[in-house]
């Protein structure tokens, strides 16, 4: 990925969070305080921070299961680690 690309990615990203944040109903802002929410404070995209690496799939996995309740509702999850 281009630099160009890689940043624009970034800052895509960061408005989707910011918008999350200033308007969803599962944001982590209380509702009075979301009108006066203007975004998170980020450091500019830094191509020194960048790295670009290849994935290797671990030969043994386990399977780790998470209850998790919320209110009534009763939901596993299953990651692969």
């Amino acid at each position: 990925m281009e630099i160009s690309e890689w940043k624009e990615q970034i800052l895509t990203e960061r408005d989707q969070k910011d918008t999350f944040f200033d308007g969803h109903l599962q944001s982590p802002l209380p509702f009075d305080e979301r009108r006066n929410f203007k975004g998170l404070n980020y450091y500019p995209p830094d191509p020194d921070y960048r790295l670009e690496l290849q994935l290797q799939k671990h030969k043994e996995k386990e399977i780790l299961k998470v209850e998790i309740k919320k209110e009534d509702l009763l939901q596993e999850k299953v990651y692969v680690i």
